[in-house]
């Protein structure tokens, strides 16, 4: 096991892609986590946490971490790990994540984020803008500080900076089981008769399956019951939107992970 996956805050996205590099990687990774609760407090502890409870092994060769965990502190604390190979690994930032007021956003979770790059060897975000958004508002937050202030820190941490975009398993849609509008339909339309209130938002996409005798032949019934929905079926029967997504899959990015956590750095990624 020469690949280390640590997750400090193990739900949503992040449990998503440990998931997968785990399944990709097989017995190449061990896996150490801790549940999605309480983001800040694990924003905050999680290195001594983790200090304590990853086990100890001399085939660690890389360390892949998201940018919860503080990895300054838990290089500090297991000089082991502090010699690997460090990924960090942005799913978002906390110089730009939206806050209600200026005031409101915690120093330490950014000052934190910044210490985490300085001490890491590759610094990867899951897109341009998530980047850009980190490496150009260092230095106004920076300016938080009351005096002494580091400086030119963007310039230090720029250079090992790279964006991989957040690998997708898509399902092949052609196999899943049939949804039933037709029950779906039919439970509206008997709320409808016993005049009872209720309100529908459907979302999703492609909704030409629907059959059309549930959806289109009683809009009067319907339609002004149905927030955020279609008005013109007969549009998006021909305008179905088709994304592209392959930049996106793992058959796509699988490589360029794999090249990420291999023991000797790639800068062509």
């Amino acid at each position: 096991m020469s690949i280390l996956l640590i997750e400090a805050f193990y739900g949503g996205s992040h449990k998503q892609l440990m998931d997968l590099l785990q399944e990709e990687l097989q017995d190449d990774c061990v896996l150490c986590t801790l549940p999605a609760k309480k983001w800040h407090w694990k924003a905050r502890t999680a290195a001594l946490y983790f200090m304590q409870t990853v086990p100890t092994s001399t085939n660690y060769r890389i360390l892949f971490a998201s940018s919860v965990l503080n990895l300054a502190e838990l290089a500090a604390l297991r000089p082991d790990l502090g010699k690997l190979k460090k990924v960090l690994y942005f799913h978002e930032n906390q110089l730009a994540y939206p806050v209600q007021k200026c005031q409101g956003r915690d120093f330490q979770y950014g000052y934190n984020q910044i210490l985490s790059c300085l001490v890491a060897d590759v610094v990867v975000f899951n897109s341009a803008f998530n980047m850009e958004s980190f490496l150009t508002s260092i230095g106004k937050f920076m300016k938080l500080i009351p005096d002494h202030r580091p400086k030119d820190l963007e310039k230090i941490i720029r250079p090992k900076c790279q964006v991989l975009y957040f690998p997708v398993r898509f399902p092949d849609l052609s196999r899943e089981h049939d949804k039933d509008p037709k029950t779906f339909f039919k439970v509206l339309l008997k709320l409808k008769e016993k005049n009872l209130p209720f309100h529908v938002s459907v979302l999703g996409e492609a909704f030409t399956e629907i059959p059309a005798e549930y959806l289109y032949s009683t809009p009067e019934q319907l339609f002004k019951r149905l927030q955020n929905f279609c008005k013109r079926p007969d549009i998006v029967r021909k305008h179905l939107y088709k994304g592209e997504t392959a930049g996106f899959s793992w058959a796509a990015l699988g490589g360029k992970f794999r090249s990420l956590l291999a023991a000797e750095p790639r800068e062509d990624l």
